[in-house]
């Protein structure tokens, strides 16, 4: 990369990364994996965010839009077709074998926030222990297990604060699934290039029992909502980038010194 090309990168990673941070909550902003998803156009609550880190260490990052997802019980909620145990929240598409091969034919990670109202899967509501995460038919585990926080529909921190695991009654809660087992992530990585997608579910061990809203929160545009992932830089790749670009600036201070 030559350093007209590494400068103009480094300056659309500083406006990214300064972009959205400041009304961001730092816990569901920012992904298990440390990528703040709010600086390349994700919304700090709402919507289903995914952060697939390859085994070549590059990420890929998707938003589902909340307009996009599943509201009210799953026996006669909308859409229709999202009824039924395991019950769908959403489909994001985009995932074909340009995906596979960004990503170096495998994962090292998988991370996924979703924001919930009216969970009902912590500790003394009904669902406890009762529901798990499915997605491609993969187990990703429990709602129960799942640390959320309380914000209002923009992102900012409310009175209920953190749930110390699972989606709480009338409340909006915004966690991340995250897992690195091989096995579980061996699985995922096939059903993706199978399929082409990601469809998240709710398994219920008593289904038709609660009212989920995952409707709630911003409607994120930004990062090519519902119509598939993007590459993105790991946090190494910008600081290398700023180094790229102080080393210009450097080098242009001795130049113009030079030629007084």
């Amino acid at each position: 990369m030559n350093f007209k090309k590494l400068a103009c990168a480094a300056a659309v990673a500083a406006g990214l990364l300064a972009s959205g941070a400041s009304s961001a909550t730092t816990f569901t902003s920012t992904s298990p994996t440390g990528i703040d998803v709010t600086t390349i156009g994700a919304s700090t609550v709402g919507g289903i965010v995914v952060d697939l880190v390859g085994t070549n260490g590059a990420h890929v990052i998707s938003q589902l839009a909340a307009s996009q997802l599943f509201v009210g019980f799953y026996n006669g909620g909308t859409p229709a077709g999202y009824n039924g145990n395991p019950g769908t929240i959403g489909i994001q598409t985009g995932y074909g074998p340009g995906v596979a091969a960004a990503l170096g034919g495998g994962l090292l990670s998988a991370s996924i926030r979703f924001s919930l109202f009216d969970g009902d899967s912590a500790a003394g509501n009904f669902d406890f222990g009762d529901n798990t995460l499915l997605v491609n038919g993969v187990n990703l585990g429990g709602w129960s297990g799942v640390n959320a926080q309380n914000t209002d529909g923009n992102g900012v921190a409310a009175a209920k604060g953190f749930s110390g695991g699972g989606f709480r009654d009338d409340t909006l809660d915004t966690g991340w699934f995250t897992t690195n087992n091989a096995a579980t992530l061996l699985s995922l990585f096939g059903t993706i290039t199978a399929t082409q997608q990601l469809v998240f579910q709710v398994q219920d061990v008593d289904p038709f029992d609660n009212f989920y809203d995952f409707t709630q929160g911003l409607n994120a545009s930004v990062i090519n909502v519902g119509q598939g992932p993007r590459v993105v830089p790991e946090p190494a790749s910008l600081a290398l980038l700023g180094l790229g670009v102080a080393g210009l600036a450097l080098a242009r201070r001795r130049k113009d010194k030079a030629a007084k």
